[in-house]
């Protein structure tokens, strides 16, 4: 009998069997894994070492996560192209909002603190292999509050509220443009380039050039979602 289902998972009757991507960053809920009734297959040092294939072979994946790392473009292309056929959990040292955003926008289904005990990882993992999303409450409640508090931010078509010329500025922005290089790209000067980035955070009320980047990327969450 194929224990598959149609989408190339295994079945979750088994415990499940995991990949662990950087242990480093993971620290307190890797040292803690043999807690938990999981399978650790394989850790690897980075995102680089496992490809669409490899993933295939296991029920979750936990990889650790910075603020910066989820900002990176190499890391982030990663994850769009792994997140089709992987189940990929985000663990952080001190997990936020913007973080939990950035995630769930790249296609991460979970994402919790390093110091998750093994009981609550056991739950983000089940619900990960049941084909649900797990994130902590706290990120979830924030991110409704701030979407209800911020209707502009979508047009009824379902898209951001930016400009095209916003959206270019705020993907220079998640690469770490500084407004001088922004403008240097866009063959702009940089008081325009400037007038972009504060209209943009106006237009998404973000305080911070972060809170930017998660705000214009941040997911409208589908049914499935499970708080951790």
């Amino acid at each position: 009998m194929n224990d598959r289902d149609p989408h190339g998972f295994e079945s979750a009757s088994a415990r499940p069997r995991l990949c662990v991507i950087d242990a480093k960053d993971i620290g307190p809920a890797y040292a803690r894994l043999d807690e938990c009734r999981v399978e650790v297959m394989c850790s690897l040092p980075s995102l680089a070492q496992l490809t669409r294939h490899g993933a295939l072979g296991y029920d979750a994946i936990l990889v650790g996560c910075t603020q910066r790392l989820l900002l990176s473009p190499t890391f982030r292309a990663r994850v769009r192209r792994l997140a089709p056929s992987a189940r990929l959990i985000a663990l952080m040292a001190s997990p936020s909002v913007d973080a939990g955003a950035q995630a769930a926008a790249l296609g991460f289904v979970g994402f919790a603190s390093r110091d998750v005990t093994p009981k609550a990882l056991e739950r983000i993992v089940a619900a990960a292999t049941r084909g649900e999303s797990a994130f902590p409450r706290g990120v979830l409640n924030a991110l409704l509050t701030a979407l209800a508090r911020a209707p502009q931010r979508l047009s009824h078509g379902g898209e951001r509220g930016l400009t095209p010329r916003q959206d270019q500025v705020v993907e220079l922005i998640a690469q770490g443009s500084t407004d001088r290089e922004i403008a240097g790209i866009l063959l702009i000067s940089e008081s325009t380039a400037h007038k972009h980035v504060q209209n943009a955070l106006r237009r998404l009320n973000a305080r911070t050039r972060s809170q930017l980047v998660a705000a214009a990327r941040r997911p409208i969450f589908p049914s499935g979602l499970t708080t951790s």
